[in-house]
């Protein structure tokens, strides 16, 4: 719901040019493919094997954070980019938490693709206010994780 009021949002306050909207478009959608495959396709499916799901669920969390960092070299702002690597562990616990609850990664590439996709079309004060929501996501992953039978290690 929270994606949706966004987009409906960004219609109304206006969209950029068209090629700076399919650029956004493809970028934002290669990013979610690419992101969900390593993290919670590939990196999720060894560290379950290997460490079961409570602990993979964890790892990978905290590597698709980590990773974020490196952001920094990009922007040369370390800062920011710690506060972004906090916020994607938050989005990367709820997307792992999603793709155990529903045996997929296809919701978590949509929706990682639509997040990224809404927060580079908003500007600056309305991404913030996607950055306050991740923890809500965080939480919700907990509550999606809350079966026991999960938590085998």
């Amino acid at each position: 719901m929270f994606l949706l009021f966004m987009l409906v949002f960004i219609l109304f306050t206006g969209l950029p040019p068209t090629r700076v909207l399919l650029f956004v478009i493809i970028n934002t959608l290669m990013v979610g493919i690419s992101e969900e495959l390593m993290c919670r396709g590939i990196l999720f499916h060894g560290a379950s094997s290997s460490f079961g799901t409570w602990r993979a669920v964890w790892i990978t969390a905290v590597i698709f954070g980590a990773a974020h960092i490196l952001n920094g070299f990009i922007t040369g702002d370390f800062g920011s980019s710690i506060v972004q690597a906090l916020f994607a562990f938050m989005f990367g616990f709820w997307t792992v938490a999603l793709r155990v609850r529903l045996h997929t990664i296809i919701p978590g590439i949509i929706i990682h693709w639509v997040w990224d996709c809404v927060g580079f079309l908003t500007n600056s004060s309305r991404a913030i206010a996607m950055l306050y929501f991740e923890p809500v996501l965080f939480l919700y992953g907990l509550w999606l994780l809350r079966d026991n039978s999960l938590f085998r290690v």
